[in-house]
């Protein structure tokens, strides 16, 4: 009866350190506490789309955050983020926002969901469980193209990025193209971010010790889908 107990103990704690992409290494003293499931949220709601607002889809809108740890390019950790909430206004003065839920964050490992969750992004804190991009203002020609000729490719875009109750400016380059009443928007190359410049470092060394990683690179490479339809 002994030997079937331990190796039931080594294949859970095998799959814990698999969890967080490390083969080997000594488990971290804090580690059942730091990354204890929280408490359930009560579901957030949508809010209205103003007037003369296209609301996002939701569904088929996302962004997805690439990072490297252990110096391996061969296999990047990647992130998807669903989009909340999000609306563009196409025409006068255009802006746009988006909303991301960090609590609905996928990594494909659940433990490392709850890991980032809670120790790099801090969802438990008032305030901390989103990113919210606003782009105040969409140049009048690429309005125009949109309507026109229904698509603008490599549109330069200047966006402020707010997380941790911080914000920084972004540029954006993205492609836009209209298929009837639908608008997509994709990012026309990957938006680098430094974790440093968010004021993360902290929490991004505390989730590499957690995780038993050598390191995990400061710039993290952002791909986003956005769709609006009415």
């Amino acid at each position: 009866m002994v030997k079937p107990f331990v190796r039931c103990c080594v294949v859970l704690a095998a799959l814990s350190v698999i969890a967080c992409s490390r083969s080997s290494g000594p488990s971290t003293p804090d580690a059942s506490a730091t990354t204890a499931a929280a408490p359930k949220k009560p579901p957030r709601p949508r809010p209205t789309p103003a007037a003369g607002e296209t609301p996002a889809d939701v569904k088929a809108s996302k962004i997805v955050l690439t990072t490297i740890k252990d110096r391996d390019t061969t296999s990047p950790v990647m992130i998807t983020i669903p989009l909340f909430d999000g609306a563009a206004t196409l025409s006068g003065t255009g802006s746009a926002r988006l909303v991301f839920d960090l609590d609905t964050i996928e990594t494909g490992i659940p433990l490392r969901n709850e890991r980032v969750r809670l120790v790099f992004f801090e969802t438990t804190s008032v305030g901390w469980d989103t990113i919210e991009i606003a782009v105040p203002q969409i140049p009048a020609p690429v309005l125009a193209a949109i309507k026109d000729k229904r698509k603008a490719t490599v549109v330069k875009l200047d966006a402020k990025v707010k997380l941790h109750g911080k914000e920084s400016a972004v540029p954006l380059v993205v492609d836009v193209t209209r298929e009837g009443e639908r608008v997509i928007v994709k990012s026309a190359a990957p938006i680098e971010v430094k974790i440093s410049e968010l004021g993360l470092t902290d929490n991004l060394r505390r989730l590499s010790a957690l995780c038993m990683h050598d390191s995990i690179d400061d710039v993290v490479k952002i791909d986003a889908t956005i769709e609006l339809a009415p």
